[in-house]
């Protein structure tokens, strides 16, 4: 399926919404994130890529008017160690189609080619087969386990790395 990144914008806030407060998208999240919590979300996204310190993006499928997910890089920690990471949210409706595997490998692409980020890690909660197989598809290799926390109490997640550069 084709598709195209578009550059995360004030008016995404919507879908960041749609997409957090999903029981079915945040499950292995800790849960649908408070309302209070999610405008919080959306400024810090949009902060940071105003500043160009993380990228984020909206998923506009090609048959699709509006965006359908998010997929991101961002300054993180992995095991008390600064890493950058990377995430993506799928609305329930679209899942299951490759987007995310498409997307990612746009986003892979685009940071190969300007020599960014260096190694990515992606932390899937152990327990989500279909990140996971994105991660294998995009080439990603399982070095280990973590445990965090995203909106609930820490659990279980892969810690999937690429080296970029």
């Amino acid at each position: 399926m084709g598709i195209t990144l578009r550059d995360y914008a004030q008016d995404d806030f919507w879908l960041t919404e749609a997409l957090e407060s999903d029981p079915e998208v945040m499950k292995d999240l800790g849960g649908p994130t408070p309302k209070e919590q999610i405008l919080q979300k959306h400024n810090k996204r949009l902060k940071g890529a105003l500043e160009g310190k993380v990228w984020w993006f909206v998923i506009i499928p090609e048959k699709s008017a509006r965006p359908v997910g998010t997929i991101g890089i961002w300054d993180s920690e992995i095991n008390g160690v600064p890493a950058a990471e990377m995430g993506w949210m799928i609305l329930p409706a679209w899942q299951g189609r490759g987007i995310a595997t498409t997307a990612g490998r746009l986003v892979l692409e685009r940071a190969r080619r300007e020599k960014r980020w260096g190694s990515v890690h992606a932390v899937p909660c152990a327990g989500n087969p279909a990140s996971n197989a994105v991660c294998r598809k995009l080439g990603f290799s399982l070095v280990g386990e973590v445990v965090t926390g995203y909106n609930g109490p820490p659990s279980r997640h892969n810690d999937w790395v690429i080296e970029l550069c």
